[in-house]
């Protein structure tokens, strides 16, 4: 009777300890980190990605010569960016054929950075200054003692995007010949795109 009871007492045993032995290998089992995965953020976009600017030059722009043009008159002008290509200034005008006369040239500061007509000085930042200037133009309407602005904006526009253009400031409205200067970190590549009621200038900051 005494060794059946043994018997049972060491049977028993055994059986607990394959449980626990079992309920440590859930536990260890279950305390595992899942496998995870990472997917790399899609790539920034480079300058090398950019499309090179057609026919883009540091050379002056000019439209061409037509007699009589019509006088065109601003409405608007704008700074735009784009992604990390290039960057423009856009010169809205009255709709009227065949479109703006304009010379787009750079120049030096001390030419550059001068009111037209009193040749007072005026501060425009960059170290480089692309100077438009639009002729026939005007920015308002006069029909004798009564004058009609086309033009209501700003005469300073700054684009702040730490790329290429630093400044775009009206330096001259004088004898139908508006002049607007671009300041700009430092010479770039420009192209010219004139329509009857528009001209966009364009700058490479590739």
């Amino acid at each position: 009777m005494i060794v059946h009871r043994l018997v049972l007492v060491v049977f028993l045993g055994l059986a607990v300890s394959g449980c626990g032995s079992d309920s440590r290998n859930d536990n260890a089992a279950s305390t595992t980190p899942p496998s995870t995965t990472t997917s790399s953020p899609p790539p920034m976009q480079t300058t090398a990605d950019c499309p090179a600017l057609a026919d883009a030059s540091l050379d002056p722009r000019r439209s061409p010569a037509i007699e009589n043009r019509e006088t065109m008159y601003l409405s608007n002008v704008t700074l735009s960016s784009q992604e990390e290509c290039s960057e423009s200034v856009v010169f809205d005008f009255e709709k009227q054929a065949p479109g703006p006369g304009f010379e787009v040239s750079y120049q030096p500061a001390e030419t550059a950075k001068v009111e037209d007509g009193s040749g007072d000085p005026v501060d425009i930042r960059g170290n480089a200054f692309l100077v438009v200037k639009l002729t026939p133009a005007m920015t308002a309407k006069i029909d004798g003692d009564q004058v009609m602005k086309t033009y209501t904006g700003p005469n300073r526009l700054t684009l702040l995007t730490g790329n290429a253009i630093q400044d775009g400031v009206k330096t001259g409205d004088f004898e139908s010949v508006v002049t607007w200067v671009i300041g700009l970190d430092e010479k770039r590549p420009f192209t010219t795109n004139a329509s009857d009621s528009q001209l966009v200038v364009e700058i490479d900051h590739r």
